[in-house]
């Protein structure tokens, strides 16, 4: 009688893992760099969309009082906002507080909160500056609604 011997023996087996486990070393930072490069590039738009939406409020409010000369925007680190003529603060929020006589920027993504934001009555334009996003502490954003925005890593000293 004869004995079919069909499969792989062990140390063929064997060899296939090794080379499957050396693939993926070598793929793996690859791709965990990819995947940091979109979360960068997401939270890049996010406070690019929540200037464009500043710019947007700011436009349509001096089109309506054009009158107005001081333009304030409450934002994160406003400590008080009741002399804001624009709202920002807490940015993407789900139901913003509009039952107040500022206005207050619609802008639905992720959380941004920023330290300032300026608008140029000269060249239109919204400047933002240390900006964060959603629950990231590692990274701070500044720009404007004209030259893009730039991300920043926030070194800590021990």
């Amino acid at each position: 009688m004869k004995m079919n011997k069909k499969g792989f023996t062990l140390i063929e087996l064997l060899a296939v893992i090794v080379i499957l486990a050396v693939i993926a070393l070598i793929a793996s930072p690859i791709i965990l760099g990819i995947i940091e490069d979109a979360r960068e590039a997401s939270r890049v738009r996010s406070v690019e969309a929540y200037a464009k939406a500043i710019e947007s409020t700011v436009t349509t409010y001096m089109t309506l009082n054009p009158d107005t000369t001081d333009m304030k925007i409450c934002t994160g680190a406003s400590l008080s906002g009741t002399d804001c003529v624009i709202d920002a603060t807490e940015a993407g929020r789900t139901n913003p507080d509009s039952s107040t006589a500022k206005k207050v920027v619609n802008y639905s993504g992720n959380k941004v909160l920023c330290e300032s934001a300026t608008y140029n009555n000269e060249t239109g334009l919204v400047t933002v500056t240390n900006c964060t996003v959603g629950n990231d502490t590692k990274n701070t954003y500044s720009g404007n609604t004209k030259d893009g925005i730039k991300g920043t890593k926030v070194t800590t000293t021990p």
